[in-house]
């Protein structure tokens, strides 16, 4: 059964649009950067090293301009609908579409991979999205979905903070690992296995090489989840 939602995809776009500025901020932070070593390197591990690939919901390009100099044979699009967000991306370089994930405005089978960081939370219609996703990708391409393990210290300390209104969070959905997995399976995904990060609790930035837990990702922060396309 698809999750309920009651935020719509338009009031995420127009939170996204606000944020953008203080979306970027926090990644020069000390946590935000352990962040997104840990999260860009399981992110590379787990994607091809060459190919187009597509960066769903990818807002301001942090993570598309971090693959694509880890390896150079990546070309990366980042699509969002949020203009602002966009505009940060482009500076950074990385070419953008504006479009939503439902409806993405692409020829079927152009992508080699893709992925999508922290999206599945804000979709408000999961199924359509991702299997919309699916017909963009080549046959044997390769989708990484990102989320935020609610059964986690990070996903606990998340809940909390939408419960006291912060004002992106409080529209997300948390998922467990084993729902998300079944969400993605259900949507026409092959899902071929699983990456935990952020094993860390919130509290501290972590000192030394972000550690990743290959085939578990059981009280990580974050929860990758690696599918191949079904050849239907």
């Amino acid at each position: 059964m698809e999750p309920k939602r009651t935020v719509t995809t338009r009031k995420v776009i127009a939170v996204f649009d606000e944020v953008a500025e203080y979306y970027d901020a926090w990644y020069e932070e000390p946590m935000g950067q352990f962040v997104i070593k840990a999260e860009s390197k399981v992110l590379n591990e787990l994607l091809p090293s060459r190919g187009i690939g597509l960066d769903v919901g990818g807002g301001t390009g942090v993570f598309s301009r971090k693959l694509m100099e880890l390896s150079e044979d990546r070309w990366i699009i980042c699509l969002d609908p949020a203009l602002r967000m966009l505009r940060r991306a482009r500076a950074r370089g990385v070419d953008t579409v504006c479009g939503v994930a439902s409806r993405p405005p692409f020829r079927p089978r152009v992508f080699d991979f893709a992925f999508a960081v922290t999206l599945l939370e804000f979709l408000e219609n999961p199924l359509e999205d991702l299997s919309a996703v699916r017909e963009v990708l080549g046959e044997d391409a390769t989708l990484v979905v990102m989320i935020i393990n609610r059964d986690s210290e990070w996903g606990r300390l998340y809940a909390k903070l939408a419960e006291e209104g912060e004002p992106v969070l409080s529209m997300a959905r948390l998922y467990g690992v084993e729902e998300a997995v079944n969400v993605l399976k259900s949507a026409g995904y092959d899902v071929i296995g699983v990456v935990g990060a952020l094993e860390e609790p919130p509290g501290e930035v972590p000192k030394g090489e972000p550690r990743i837990r290959r085939g578990d990702a059981a009280g990580c922060g974050v929860a990758f989840i690696e599918c191949e396309i079904k050849v239907i």
